[in-house]
């Protein structure tokens, strides 16, 4: 197994005497290779539990085992992409993305971004700079830097959120198709059922600070979005999410 998380507490404030906990006793297993898309409203501690993986954030109660070994910060082990895409204005698109590598002294630095612009569809934009790069192409890079690393996870903090309906289809197949060549163990955080849908092998959905629901997707990839039973599994989450279902329950 690639993650593992015990008894997890996370609080921001206090109110009336006590703590107000945004991830509240979250236990959960992640299995190598998985792709994990994790749904819930605003405020159910998503993007938390997304930080607290990263090492961004410490828990108050709890741990998080990354093969077997706790986590008590960031690590190159981890790699991370966010809604912004975050590249550095002034450094191009092969030096931003071996960013990582040069801080770890890694000397074939270059040859491992070429590599990674080659997987992510950007040949011939090595010396490109941010402002002169689309937005789909800039979370691409965003997506190259985090996997020239060598993860063993990739944390994904809705990564599409940003960008137009036409791009963020495109780039869902991109992402679909880098994990199949990747096979990295893969933690996406969305608002959008149907991107979950498309995406994951299992969608978590958070209430309340826990899994409420745990749901494997039967379906073949690459996946068919007028398939009925795409259909049945996006009408599933959202009545979950807005709490008008009656058949949630916590699989696994």
């Amino acid at each position: 197994m690639a993650v593992v998380i015990n008894h997890l507490y996370k609080a921001y404030e206090e109110k009336d005497g006590e703590m107000q906990y945004v991830l509240n006793n979250l236990n959960l297993t992640i299995e190598k290779g998985e792709f994990i898309c994790v749904l819930g409203k605003s405020g159910c501690g998503k993007s938390t539990l997304l930080n607290c993986l990263a090492g961004y954030l410490k828990p108050d109660r709890g741990n998080i085992l990354l093969d077997g070994t706790e986590i008590h910060g960031p690590g190159p082990e981890r790699g991370v992409v966010f809604q912004q895409h975050a590249l550095f204005p002034w450094r191009n698109v092969s030096k931003n993305i071996q960013f990582g590598l040069n801080m770890r002294k890694i000397k074939n630095a270059e040859e491992i971004a070429m590599k990674y612009i080659e997987m992510v569809g950007l040949t011939g934009y090595e010396k490109k700079y941010p402002m002169g790069l689309s937005g789909g192409m800039a979370q691409r890079v965003g997506i190259a830097r985090a996997l020239a690393n060598e993860p063993e996870v990739l944390l994904m903090d809705e990564p599409l959120g940003a960008l137009d309906a036409l791009t963020r289809d495109s780039m869902r197949r991109e992402i679909e198709r880098i994990w199949k060549l990747t096979k990295k163990t893969v933690v996406f955080i969305t608002h959008s059922v149907p991107e979950a849908v498309y995406l994951a092998d299992r969608v978590l959905i958070l209430q309340k600070g826990k899994v409420f629901m745990d749901q494997k997707i039967d379906l073949a990839r690459s996946r068919n979005i007028n398939d009925p039973r795409f259909a049945a599994y996006v009408q599933q989450f959202e009545r979950a999410i807005t709490g008008t279902a009656h058949d949630a329950v916590i699989t696994e």
